[in-house]
């Protein structure tokens, strides 16, 4: 493995996301990867600021590259990273192998590095979607990429990440985004949404434990103002777009999904009848003790494909 591994380290100081960010470039040619580590602060891990991602790079190049970054679930049983101890999904894994055979640099975020992070610490997870925002930013300096073309997809938790994209903060990006996908994301725990210049498309499984109706009302709200999204729902598949599903214990934000959670603009909270709330109540009423069991991915490609064909729609 020590000969496969690095053959090449380069570290740089720049700024990025308000904060100063050392980064650790390290390649591992005989297998095209780059990985890079860098900086992201997350209040619930005090000094645990580093961030990993593996990046895919495809074998043969002409011109600037696309990049998608893509953000794991809560479960990273796809693949373990070259250098560092990194892991992802295997949806993941298998976006990464995709995208290259289609063009596109693919970067594999990973958001649990070194936080001692459990699956069912859901309470737990970091705001990952300032990790993939500075990402971005240090990757769209690179003149390998082009960054007008960079594109943003997750699973699961992952997913439900991709989806903040849409909320004001981020929504004047630039340059912006030019497609996202959110893969069998909860939509239980929203942000209302402002109007973004980007595409983006939401997979849902027909019998996911992160039952449809809450992503069909969120889809709709995304629309009312003005976003062009598409909702995907696979049928007889469940969280993990695999036919054996069955509903088991564990831990899952899925208890509003009829009447799901919205943090507004101005930092309150409503649920979707309209009814004030908070962050405390939210958790309560909102996390359950069901999980997703089933992981014969059996349509796990077939999301993978809708994931890749909606990016090259909009790779021009």
């Amino acid at each position: 493995m020590k000969k496969i591994i690095i053959l090449s380290s380069l570290f740089l100081i720049i700024f990025t996301s308000n904060s100063f960010s050392k980064i650790e470039i390290k390649k591992v040619k005989k297998h095209n990867i780059e990985l890079i580590k860098f900086q992201s602060p997350d209040r619930k891990f005090p000094g645990k600021d580093d961030v990993i991602a593996q990046i895919h790079f495809p074998k043969n190049t002409s011109g600037k590259l696309p990049v998608i970054i893509w953000q794991h679930g809560s479960s990273r049983d796809g693949s373990k990273f070259k250098k560092w101890g990194g892991k992802t999904d295997e949806m993941g894994k298998r976006i990464a192998k995709k995208g290259v055979e289609q063009g596109y640099a693919v970067a594999l975020l990973d958001s649990f590095y070194k936080k001692g992070i459990k699956p069912t610490d859901k309470k737990k997870f970091p705001n990952a979607i300032f990790f993939g925002v500075v990402l971005k930013n240090i990757l769209s300096k690179d003149p390998r990429f082009d960054n007008k073309r960079f594109y943003y997809g997750g699973f699961s938790y992952g997913g439900s990440q991709a989806l903040k994209l849409y909320s004001p903060i981020f929504a004047k990006l630039n340059p912006p985004w030019k497609a996202i996908v959110s893969a069998e994301p909860g939509c239980n725990g929203v942000q209302y949404p402002a109007k973004v210049s980007f595409k983006g498309l939401i997979i849902k499984g027909e019998e996911s434990h992160y039952y449809p109706p809450a992503c069909i009302y969120y889809h709709k709200l995304l629309q009312k103002v003005g976003n062009n999204v598409e909702l995907v729902t696979i049928p007889k598949v469940n969280h993990f777009f695999s036919l054996n599903g069955v509903i088991g214990k564990g831990v899952a934000f899925n208890g509003c999904t009829n009447n799901i959670a919205i943090r507004y603009p101005d930092g309150s909270f409503k649920f979707a009848d309209g009814t004030p709330t908070s962050r405390k109540e939210i958790i309560k009423k909102c996390m359950t003790k069901e999980s997703g069991v089933g992981k014969t991915r059996e349509k796990l490609d077939e999301a993978v494909d809708l994931t890749i064909k909606f990016f090259n729609k909009y790779n021009r």
